[in-house]
């Protein structure tokens, strides 16, 4: 039996100056979950943020909460609250003020938002020495916390986030992500996540969808997008990912690999590495920098390829190589913890291996 959607977005269409922005579009969200649309294109993450808060109408579709279609309703009348980019908060006024706006608007008595205010600030990690502050006074991961107590003072169905953590550094993204994912599964509010960053929804979504050219490529979970990408544009979205050019051949339902980089020139893939339509004949191979080992004769690999040292990276406690592989010039990304078990001499030459299960065949990129 499927479930309830909450949130529901069917068959949305919206074109802008003649460029199509989604073309059929849909996605359900179960009650309480996160759910996460990913695009590179930061112009429809901000286009279905307002679809959903009733900033912009559909051309065509329907977005409904709770078997309710939202047509019809203003923005103020959908019980959908967001977070945008640049957080929208009042700069002249203090974090309690910035939080109690929603409950004024609701008219509660001064004390029942005081009460309130306490509480959602202590729940998003808002200490009261900060509640006098004003927003420019204050840490951005900070006025993250404010935003997100502020949407959630407003009691709503829905909670939209649009790029919620652009304010931050990369490092500070990082850093916040475990903290964010917390937030979000106290709050148990259902939620939609729009963002450019699939790094950030593998972290925050329990679903991710990633839509590309107004088109979904793939909805699945965050492991089986990073493990089993549905295309090359999705793997690379979902982080550094080796792509070998190699052949597929089929035969009995099992697929085998060929390709002059590997040892021995072919490999065998599981079977449920080959995504339905996979044809024999030029494809791709990916696998992720952190599935590719140094090989030393000692642990033992399903697939070898042999090559040399072109770069070494280091960044805390391992290093990532590349290492050019003989008959494959542009070479492979290998993780390799520190201390290393050999020397990362640049030139030197060496050997990596990864396993069969940690290898996924995608359609070569001109189809």
């Amino acid at each position: 039996m499927t479930e309830t959607a909450h949130l529901e977005l069917r068959d949305l269409r919206f074109s802008e100056r003649g460029t199509i922005l989604l073309d059929g579009y849909s996605v359900r969200v179960s009650a309480g979950m996160v759910q996460a649309v990913v695009s590179p294109d930061t112009r429809l993450c901000q286009l279905i943020a307002n679809l959903v808060a009733g900033f912009e109408r559909v051309h065509h579709g329907q977005i409904e909460i709770g078997g309710r279609d939202l047509s019809l309703r203003g923005p103020g009348r959908r019980g959908v609250m967001t977070i945008r980019p640049d957080l929208a908060l009042f700069p002249d006024m203090s974090v309690f003020a910035n939080i109690a706006f929603p409950l004024e608007q609701q008219r509660h008595g001064a004390a029942e938002i005081r009460r309130r205010v306490e509480r959602l600030a202590a729940e998003a990690g808002i200490g009261s020495e900060h509640l006098e502050k004003k927003p420019g006074d204050m840490a951005p991961d900070m006025c993250i916390r404010v935003a997100l107590a502020r949407a959630l003072a407003g009691e709503p169905q829905v909670l939209v986030l649009e790029r919620p953590l652009h304010i931050l550094t990369i490092a500070g993204r990082l850093g916040f992500l475990p903290e964010m994912r917390r937030l979000l599964r106290q709050s148990r509010i259902t939620t939609l996540l729009v963002t450019d960053d699939l790094q950030e929804a593998m972290v925050l979504a329990d679903s991710l969808s990633v839509v590309i050219g107004g088109r979904e490529l793939q909805n699945d979970s965050a492991e089986a997008i990073f493990k089993r990408p549905a295309n090359a544009t999705v793997a690379r979205l979902a982080g550094a990912c080796n792509l070998l050019p190699v052949r597929a051949a089929t035969l009995a339902g099992q697929t085998t690999i060929h390709g002059a980089m590997l040892q021995g020139g072919a490999a065998l893939l599981p079977r449920d590495r080959t995504p339905i339509g996979i044809e024999d004949g030029p494809a791709l191979l990916a696998v992720r920098p952190e599935a590719v080992r140094l090989f030393l004769g000692i642990r033992r690999f399903d697939v070898l390829a042999d090559g040399i040292i072109a770069d070494v990276m280091p960044h805390g406690s391992s290093a990532q190589i590349r290492v050019t592989l003989d008959q494959y010039p542009q070479g492979m990304l290998a993780d390799v913890p520190l201390p290393a078990p050999m020397p990362l001499e640049i030139g030197r030459r060496a050997t990596v291996g990864w396993n069969r299960g940690d290898m996924h065949l995608l359609a070569p990129e001109n189809n």
